[in-house]
């Protein structure tokens, strides 16, 4: 949140004057009379795409605002409003509009593909091999050994298939929404699961896996083996 704030104000200070100091709208297109305006309407260009990779909700003109009212050195928020104000959109204010969406999503995923169940918690699976359901994972103690693969919206996250490896971890490491999965398969089982956002990394994420706060997850889970103590 910081790098990005830290970007903004980079992005004014360097020459984004494309945007009009006052609140007046117009359809004709920018006059450009010199390499200055030029370069000008690229900044913009450029801040506007990077913009659109953070939150395509943004306030456009609002955004214009705080570039016009930089320059003039009359900014109406100071740093820690405006860090504030940044922080409770993402943590805050953007959470019940990801819990709509994950809710909706799940719900057609399952209209589609009647093999998708949900459990109470939210966890939406389908089941490839039902594996040996008196030997599941139930101490915070167990440990167990896994081959999976998880993927959010645009990239795999992370796989052990790559590697032709399993992994041996700690129960309780695994994201809740994980555990749960684990326990519905048992030793030797396979199974597909979605978690939402509350049951992978919540509203933290994960920097190591390089994880948005707020993002829904899909595993594909294979468990290998359980070791309960």
């Amino acid at each position: 949140m910081k790098k990005l704030l830290s970007l903004l104000i980079i992005a004014t200070i360097v020459g984004m004057v494309a945007c009009k100091s006052d609140s007046k709208t117009t359809t004709e297109a920018p006059t450009m009379q010199s390499g200055i305006d030029s370069m000008s309407y690229a900044y913009g260009m450029e801040l506007g795409r990077m913009l659109l990779g953070v939150d395509s909700m943004l306030n456009i003109d609002m955004v214009c605002m705080g570039i016009s009212d930089m320059y003039k050195a009359e900014p109406k928020l100071n740093y820690d409003e405006a860090r504030y104000s940044m922080l409770k959109y993402k943590y805050y204010d953007n959470y019940e509009r990801v819990q709509r969406y994950e809710k909706q999503f799940l719900e057609e995923l399952r209209a589609t593909d009647r093999d998708y169940f949900a459990t109470s918690s939210g966890l939406t699976y389908k089941i490839a091999k039902m594996g040996d359901t008196k030997r599941v994972p139930r101490s915070s103690r167990d440990t167990v050994r896994i081959m999976y693969r998880v993927l959010d919206a645009t990239r795999v996250v992370d796989t052990t298939y790559y590697r032709n490896d399993t992994l041996r971890l700690s129960y309780t490491d695994m994201p809740k929404g994980l555990q749960e999965a684990a326990r519905l398969v048992g030793r030797g089982g396979h199974i597909e699961a979605w978690l939402p956002s509350t049951l992978a990394f919540g509203s933290e994420g994960c920097d190591s896996l390089g994880v948005e706060p707020n993002t829904m997850l899909y595993y594909e889970l294979k468990l290998i083996d359980i070791e309960n103590k």
